[in-house]
């Protein structure tokens, strides 16, 4: 996106014109690919600008008047600088740089793949950085009204500001660097209407609104929790006509305690939220038939699931269940039960570290104890034992347990269920897909570059997880050998894009085929674990 401006009144400021060969070093900002004769605007001395900042090649104080002239790429200031309009740059694939040796002070900050670098503070009252070409580096603190961005800014000091970080995400209050991630906000809690659409805020709309002063955010936050008080507000005078509540996609991460005032309720979504366990207040709303709990990483149930008698559908798809309390059993009007991806694909996440992941080999037998169950269905979650006994309900029509690690089922015992034991194989190697790879095996998960440091815990931990998941399987290994190595090959390729840090994927798959040998102990003789020493060594140097 590009538009054009007027002369910039910031021309008649006392700049001086150094090349780019002369600023190199002293530059902070990401290069642009600069040439050593293209130009650089510098200001000495604290720079006070009452008008905008625009931050776009060949327009306002970036504009020549010879095109054949080398172009002017960037803006130091060796001070302070304030602006008392919009820092603004349009363009979202670049920009000219501007560098600050002090502080930045700007009514507003709006810009797309302009390079900032301020050695100071930063105070605005909105910022807003479009796409993800750009770059914000602040060395001190980063103070705002609101923060908007497609990427993370790398500042060094402390953020305060409410910040939303785009696509799906919610907007979370930052104080003093401190994330409060049990009370976050919709973007319609913070931002104007004309800025947000079905919950995503528009960051293109906002850099617009900022250029033209108009205002982005609403003169007073509401949280999600928030929000829920005043609905409350609206029923809580006759809570037991309450019977049905819609929570979905609030980013929830606990629930709130107004919510248990509603005795009555019989219909509760609490879809994709980020829900780790569930308080034992939720027995308390005995009058629920349908609970659905989908997409929130859930790691356990409480125990007083059991108190609703009257509970008849169970949705627990995508979580990360590794058990279901025994006291399931006392919901015995439970007709069907979904455990499709348990677990979800953010394991590591839900459960912090991967030292603490656990999943759910064995079949939950207090299932088969729920009298009047219909509709069962497993699929994607890690199975490796089905039921010892049969199911008490008679009215059971659909039982499935695919995409698992079963690999024996029992023909007499096992009659009501429909398991795919051909593709235990094909299933547990495709864990290592989804969790041996780039995004989770990167140099900051290993490296620490300030003290030049590795620590190899967590993915160690990563790869007994795996060899636990593979090797009940029973060899020959050639699924999971041949996904080791693919995924080995893009690792290695990724820690070493640019060629000059073989030293990291040499010290990482070192590591990982030298402790081949006590997590192999379990497994004495297996093919897959001598298979991997061949994979890893080599990369390993």
């Amino acid at each position: 996106m590009k538009k054009k401006a007027s002369p910039s009144p910031a021309r008649d400021l006392p700049f001086e014109i150094l090349t780019w060969s002369q600023v190199r070093d002293e530059v902070k900002a990401p290069g642009n690919r600069e040439d050593d004769w293209d130009r650089v605007l510098v200001l000495t001395g604290n720079v006070v600008m009452p008008y905008d900042l625009g931050l776009d090649f060949h327009q306002g104080i970036f504009a020549q008047d010879d095109e054949d002239a080398p172009p002017f790429t960037g803006l130091i200031v060796r001070g302070d600088l304030t602006v008392e309009g919009c820092v603004l740059n349009w363009e979202n694939d670049f920009g000219p740089f501007l560098q600050v040796h002090g502080n930045l002070v700007a009514k507003r900050i709006a810009i797309g793949g302009a390079r900032l670098h301020v050695s100071g503070d930063v105070t605005t009252e909105d910022l807003v950085a479009v796409y993800n070409h750009g770059s914000v580096s602040v060395g001190g603190n980063l103070k705002a009204r609101t923060l908007a961005s497609h990427y993370s800014f790398n500042v060094a000091g402390a953020v305060d500001a409410h910040r939303y970080l785009g696509q799906d995400s919610k907007v979370f209050a930052v104080a003093g660097g401190v994330e409060d991630v049990k009370d976050p906000y919709e973007g319609k809690g913070v931002f104007v209407p004309a800025v947000v659409r079905d919950g995503r805020v528009d960051l293109e709309k906002v850099r617009a609104r900022l250029a033209a002063g108009k205002p982005v955010a609403r003169d007073a936050f509401t949280s999600i929790r928030e929000a829920f008080r005043q609905l409350v507000a609206k029923k809580i005078a006759e809570p037991d006509k309450v019977k049905s509540l819609t929570l979905e996609d609030k980013g929830l991460t606990s629930l709130p305690e107004e919510l248990f005032l509603f005795r009555k309720l019989e219909k509760l979504n609490l879809r994709r939220n980020n829900l780790r366990v569930l308080p034992e207040e939720l027995g308390q709303l005995t009058e629920l038939r349908e609970l659905d709990l989908r997409s929130n990483g859930l790691l356990e149930l409480p125990e007083s699931i059991g108190e609703l008698k009257k509970l008849r559908v169970l949705d627990l798809e995508a979580n990360c269940l590794w058990r279901l309390p025994e006291s399931l059993a006392g919901c015995v009007e439970l007709r069907r039960v979904n455990l499709i991806n348990n677990p979800h694909a953010y394991v590591r996440r839900a459960f912090g570290s991967w030292k603490q992941v656990q999943l759910m080999f064995d079949f939950p037998e207090v299932l088969t104890r729920l009298p009047k169950l219909e509709v069962l269905t497993f699929e994607g979650t890690p199975l490796r034992t089905l039921p010892t006994r049969r199911f008490d309900s008679t009215a059971l029509s659909k039982a499935t347990v695919l995409r698992s690690l079963v690999t024996q089922v029992d023909p007499e015992l096992h009659a009501q269920l429909q398991v795919d034991v051909e593709r235990s194989r094909e299933k547990a190697a495709a864990y290592i897909g989804y969790w041996f790879k780039p995004e989770t095996v990167s140099l900051e998960s290993f490296y620490d570059a300030k003290t030049d440091r590795y620590d190899f815990a967590e993915l160690l931990a990563l790869l007994a997880l795996l060899l636990r998941i593979n090797i009940p399987t029973a060899a020959p290994y050639e699924e999971a050998l041949a996904k080791f190595r693919g995924q080995s090959q893009g690792i290695a390729r990724y820690l070493d894009w640019d060629g000059d840090k073989p030293r990291h994927v040499h010290a990482l798959f070192g590591a990982l085929r030298d402790a081949l040998g006590p997590l192999g102990e379990p497994y004495p003789g297996d093919a897959l674990i001598a298979g991997l020493r061949d994979v890893f060594a080599a990369h390993a140097g």
